[in-house]
C-alpha cells in the first residue's frame, strides 16, 4: 500500500495567532464602552425607581395624615422620615434606623423595604479611613415638612424663602412638578437624612452624588408631583466639590438644585 504524504497544516502559524488575537482585542475594545454605557444606564432607572417607589410611600404618607407632610428634619425628631447619620459607623450599617423612620412603613408594602434606600452604586462611607456599607443613599429636601419655628432659616440664607413645607396645600405655593422631594446624596456629603441647600445658588452645604462611579456624574431626583429624573453634572467646577460648605457662586448645577428646592416668600 502507498501512503500518500499530505501537506496540510494542523494549526495556526504564529502571524494567523497574532492576527486572530488582535480582531479579539479590537472587538473587545469596541465592545466594553457600551457594555459600560449599559450598565450606567440600567443602574441610572435602577435608583431612578427606587426614588419613585419612596416618592409614593411620600404620598400615601400625606393622605395618611391630614395632609401632613413627612419632616425631613432629623435633629432629635422622632418624627422624622428616616433615621440614622450616615457619618457615624454604627448608624451607617444600621438597617434597623430606617425601619423606624415615618416614611418606612409605607415604603415596605411595596416589597422594597430597606433597599429602596440604597443607590446600586454607592459604595458606601468612608470614615476614619475604614469604608462601611451604608444602608442610605438618599436624603430629603431640608424644605419638606413642618418643624419647630424657632430653629430659624435652615440655612441661615434661607430668610427669604418659604423656610418649610407643612402640608401638601402649601406645595402649591411652587410647582410641585418642579419641586424635589428625595436625592441621591454623594457618600462624602451624607449625613443625616435632611438635605441643606442654599436657595441662593451660592454655597453647596450638602451635594448630590458627584463622582464617575455614582451613575458617570449624575445623579437621581424625585420630584413632588410624583415623577423622577436624572441631572447630569454640567459645570466642571461641581467635579471638584469632595465636601460640604463650598462657596461657588454662579454653579449652573449649584443654581438649578436651588431653584428646585422652595420658593421666595
Amino acid at each position: 500500500m502507498h501512503h500518500v504524504r499530505s501537506d496540510r497544516r494542523l494549526g495556526f502559524t504564529l502571524l494567523e495567532l497574532l492576527a486572530v488575537i488582535a480582531t479579539i482585542v479590537t472587538l473587545a475594545a469596541l465592545l466594553l464602552p457600551v457594555l459600560a454605557n449599559a450598565k450606567t444606564k440600567a443602574q441610572r432607572a435602577a435608583c431612578a425607581s427606587n426614588l419613585r417607589q419612596l416618592d409614593l410611600a411620600w404620598q400615601i404618607y400625606y393622605g395618611d395624615n391630614d395632609g401632613y407632610l413627612a419632616e425631613s428634619y432629623c435633629s432629635n425628631n422622632s418624627n422624622a422620615w428616616v433615621q440614622g447619620d450616615m457619618s457615624i459607623p454604627a448608624q451607617a450599617t444600621n438597617a434597623e434606623l430606617i425601619r423606624k423612620g415615618s416614611l418606612y412603613p409605607y415604603a415596605y408594602p411595596g416589597g422594597g423595604g430597606v433597599a429602596l434606600y440604597h443607590c446600586p452604586t454607592d459604595p458606601g462611607v468612608t470614615i476614619g479611613g475604614t469604608n462601611y456599607p451604608s444602608v442610605r443613599s438618599y436624603s430629603m429636601n431640608g424644605f419638606m415638612g413642618a418643624r419647630d419655628p424657632t430653629t430659624g432659616s435652615i440655612p441661615l440664607a434661607a430668610d427669604s424663602y418659604v423656610n418649610f413645607f407643612t402640608k401638601d396645600s402649601d406645595l402649591a405655593r411652587a410647582h410641585p412638578s418642579q419641586l424635589w422631594v428625595l436625592l441621591d446624596e454623594d457618600e462624602r456629603s451624607i449625613d443625616d437624612g435632611c438635605f441643606v441647600t442654599d436657595p441662593n445658588g451660592q454655597v453647596w452645604f450638602d451635594f448630590p452624588a458627584i463622582s464617575k462611579r455614582r451613575h458617570d456624574f449624575s445623579y437621581g431626583l424625585s420630584f413632588a408631583d410624583g415623577h423622577s429624573e436624572i441631572w447630569r453634572i454640567t459645570d466642571p467646577r461641581s467635579k471638584s466639590v469632595t465636601h460640604g460648605m463650598v462657596e461657588q457662586s454662579g454653579n449652573t448645577d449649584l443654581e438649578r438644585l436651588a431653584a428646585a428646592s422652595t420658593t421666595p416668600k
